[in-house]
């Protein structure tokens, strides 16, 4: 089988979507997804096994997406948003093709379809069944706040979500409460502020039969400002988060990036980012802690291939790269202190953050490497059955089925990289 499906998939790259390959005159391929019927997921928790929606017993796997990529097919006003970044010792322009024969994008990785639109119903489709295939049972989609682009993504992700039997937790950007997004002018518009995107996030969004919930609470986290644990003039405070958490329509459970005690637990949980140093090892230990102190209900931790910006350096001021960036050895070490504690949630930290290099969605240098890698791992926590075999299928529909645009943006890859 697997030879069937790269024959397809290498007949397809090779022959006819490198953007500098001859044009055959062969019809637009429709770009319409084929939609299963919804898979019954009655018999998912709360129970026994788990307190989440989710099949099995915890620790789940959840994986952090980002819905944020424009191409010139979706948005002519601001195309290539995300794919594109302009600075001295960075300037990515995706419109122009390098001599590889790949676009011009702002990423040391590429991916293995080209660069897509977020808003794109077989993209979602792609990846969403890529995770389900590799044991991924939930996404964190990052959410901006409400009527923007990014959240008009939302319904269509869950819709997808749903049929596929997996689920989606709103991962909320703390930062969108200050400038350049808003501009309060004392602390009081922040909480109001924060209120009402939880609120808009539970009237439009978690009665979905496709949202994480715990306890049948729906879970929602943040991202914190600045990415630290300090209690800063650019951070909701403790207090804060007692008037906006005890003035919601109705109650979630919440969660925020790292731990500070003066926030527990009044929030309910905690979760770890990738970091070069120690913190994300003992991270665990330290929540394991504030949960025997009845602090914390749960946690959640992750794993990651690394990190390297250097596609948009550093967001301009300079690239952070890991030591050993690229080696899958890296992954393999996140493994190793993802589990020790009994989290809940296992975070993939990321599926598709192509800007900061935390990337596990297939690449055209990579293929399935890291996926696989994590399926095996996964297999050894769970004993969820391997079959690398069914890691490919999505990416084999998506080549299938693509529109004549998205094709033209298909690179040229090795065979090789699509073997297990």
């Amino acid at each position: 089988m697997l030879r069937i499906l790269t024959i397809i998939a290498c007949t397809c790259l090779v022959i006819g979507c490198n953007p500098t390959t001859q044009k055959t005159g062969s019809d637009p391929v429709s770009v319409t997804v084929s939609v299963n019927a919804p898979v019954d997921t009655s018999h998912y928790g709360p129970n026994d096994d788990t307190p989440w929606n989710l099949p099995g017993k915890a620790p789940h796997l959840i994986a952090h997406y980002l819905p944020w990529f424009e191409t010139d097919l979706n948005d002519p006003k601001d195309p290539w948003k995300h794919w594109k970044w302009s600075h001295p010792k960075a300037n990515h322009d995706p419109t122009k093709t390098l001599a590889n024969g790949r676009r011009d994008i702002a990423s040391v990785n590429y991916p293995l379809i080209g660069p897509y639109s977020s808003d794109a119903p077989n993209v979602v489709r792609y990846h969403l069944k890529t995770m389900k295939a590799a044991g991924i049972d939930a996404l964190a989609f990052l959410w901006y706040g409400p009527n923007n682009a990014i959240d008009n993504r939302v319904k269509l992700v869950l819709d997808i979500a749903e049929q596929l039997g997996m689920r989606v937790a709103i991962c909320y950007e703390e930062k969108l409460n200050w400038p350049p997004y808003r501009f309060p002018q004392e602390r009081s518009e922040i909480v109001q502020q924060a209120i009402g995107d939880l609120n808009y996030i539970i009237d439009h969004y978690v009665d979905h039969p496709a949202y994480l919930r715990r306890n049948n609470v729906p879970f929602v986290f943040q991202f914190n400002y600045s990415g630290a644990d300090e209690l800063g003039p650019r951070n909701i405070l403790p207090g804060e988060f007692e008037t906006i958490l005890g003035s919601l329509n109705q109650p979630l459970v919440y969660g925020r990036q790292n731990l500070h005690a003066a926030y527990h637990p009044n929030v309910d949980s905690a979760f770890v980012w990738f970091d070069m140093g120690q913190w994300p090892i003992t991270f665990g230990g330290q929540a394991a802690q504030l949960k025997q102190q009845n602090k914390l209900k749960f946690y959640m931790t992750m794993i990651c291939p690394g990190f390297n910006d250097t596609g948009v350096w550093g967001w301009s001021s300079s690239p952070r790269v890991s030591p050993d960036y690229g080696n899958i050895e890296t992954l393999k070490k996140t493994f190793k202190s993802a589990t020790l504690e009994h989290p809940e949630l296992v975070q993939v930290v990321t599926w598709n953050d192509f800007n900061e290099g935390t990337v596990v969605e297939p690449t055209a240098d990579k293929g399935f490497k890291h996926l696989d890698e994590i399926e095996v791992w996964w297999h050894k926590i769970t004993g969820r059955p391997v079959n690398l075999l069914d890691n490919r299928v999505a990416f084999e529909d998506y080549v299938l089925s693509c529109s004549k645009e998205q094709r033209s943006l298909l690179p040229t890859i090795n065979p090789e990289i699509l073997k297990p």
